[in-house]
């Protein structure tokens, strides 16, 4: 069998099982192939990535690859299993979550590790998606994994948090998620503009929101105002800006219509790496010569998609209401508006995600895209009498873009009010 997902263990599969045991020199093999599939993945994707890819990295055999794992998917679920391992372990060593300074210490601290995981696994942080699509016990995994981690987080708030205990699950879950995206569109704009939102800063921002979420604003506890650099308006690139021109037209010719619906269903399906203009082509039934007419290559394509997505989304970001005026039902009311646009276009948003992150050419209009997004919530939040709106703008949008990421059932809209108009508003 593969390597244990709960224990960590290292055996030999079958055929190889009738000596199980594995020495030092084993354990560096499989430590080697552990090593080159996360490379791997984080380089050309979960549906580009193949065990001859990894085992040229390891320098082994696929011999060597099959005496510990069974396939792509297996070396997948050991190294998802290993991220889960140490994110249960980080909760472990929370200490007591309050509503003092040292309840937003211990937070401050758990954020720390969770930002150590992320960077060391990012890779299966992206790839996470697109694997659970194809391989059903991911999401199985997940939920398994995910119940002592909430219940970990919750064991430690639950006593003196002036949430409602029916709430504090959805909230907890919601902000965690969160946490994952805001590390990577940080990612994203430190690849563009290396000088810009210091990491730390912006964490201490994430755990007062975390903190307001739970405990109401406390003044001197969860209302840091840092100063931070004035982030440039990034504009988008010409391919962007003319696909976002194009994204609103009307009619296309039929073979551009067609190479266009194609396309959207080969990229969700096998993912921006794994996609070939070949596979384009034939789906949509018609030549390369019809191809190259309309397009220089699936990156041009790809960029047409994601700003159709993008356009259909921002419409409704941009709908935005006066958060300080907004009641709790106006919120609740755009919210559900926001999740119904972004759920039929996540797909796509996901696919340019997956490219802007394992290529540089394209997160330049990634970090646009973002910054756009950005500076709305920013405005949105800049009369509040706390905090920095530039820094919880971010951290805004990365909880809208996670809540707007699946279709949400009454009680996770709820939780989304919630940690808006505690965590962002401080009522």
């Amino acid at each position: 069998m593969a390597p244990d997902a709960d224990s960590g263990a290292v055996v030999r599969r079958a055929p190889f099982s009738d000596n199980p045991t594995v020495g030092v020199r084993g354990q560096r093999t499989q430590q080697r192939i552990l090593d080159a599939a996360l490379r791997a993945f984080g380089e050309v994707g979960y549906h580009q990535c193949s065990i001859d890819g990894i085992t040229k990295l390891a320098g082994c055999s696929r011999v060597s690859f099959y005496q510990y794992f069974s396939s792509k998917e297996d070396v997948f679920r050991h190294l998802a299993g290993r991220v889960a391992r140490q994110l249960n372990a980080s909760t472990e060593r929370l200490a007591p979550v309050t509503g003092d300074a040292a309840g937003w210490a211990a937070l401050r601290q758990w954020v720390d590790r969770f930002a150590e995981i992320y960077a060391a696994y990012q890779p299966v942080f992206h790839a996470f998606p697109a694997a659970a699509e194809s391989d059903a016990s991911l999401d199985v995994d997940a939920v398994r994994t995910a119940t002592p981690y909430l219940s970990g987080l919750r064991a430690r708030v639950s006593e003196s948090s002036t949430l409602a205990t029916r709430d504090l699950d959805p909230v907890l879950q919601l902000l965690r998620e969160s946490l994952s995206r805001t590390l990577d569109d940080l990612s994203t704009f430190h690849a563009v503009v290396a000088d810009s939102f210091a990491s730390a800063v912006v964490l201490d921002a994430y755990t007062d929101v975390v903190h307001r979420a739970l405990f109401g604003l406390v003044p001197s506890v969860n209302e840091h105002r840092h100063r931070v650099r004035k982030m440039p308006v990034l504009a988008f690139g010409m391919a962007m800006q003319t696909a976002i021109d194009e994204a609103g037209d009307g009619e296309f010719p039929p073979a551009r219509a067609a190479l266009v619906d194609a396309a959207r269903e080969v990229f969700v399906a096998r993912g921006f790496h794994g996609t070939r203009v070949d596979d384009i082509v034939e789906a949509a039934g018609v030549s390369h010569g019809a191809f190259y007419r309309y397009f220089r290559n699936k990156d041009e394509i790809a960029g047409l998609l994601a700003a159709r997505a993008m356009r259909t989304v921002s419409v409704t970001l941009a709908g935005i209401p006066d958060l300080v005026d907004a009641d709790a039902s106006v919120l609740r009311r755009w919210l559900r508006q926001y999740n119904e646009a972004q759920v039929g276009e996540t797909a796509m948003i996901r696919v340019w995600i997956e490219a802007a992150l394992q290529g540089d050419g394209l997160r330049a209009d990634s970090a646009a895209v973002l910054d756009w997004g950005r500076r709305r919530m920013a405005k949105a939040l800049r009369s509040r009498p706390f905090s920095d709106p530039d820094v919880d703008g971010l951290l805004l949008l990365a909880v809208l873009d996670t809540f707007g990421r699946v279709e949400r059932p009454q009680h996770e809209l709820d939780a989304a009010v919630l940690v808006v108009e505690r965590g962002f508003l401080g009522r």
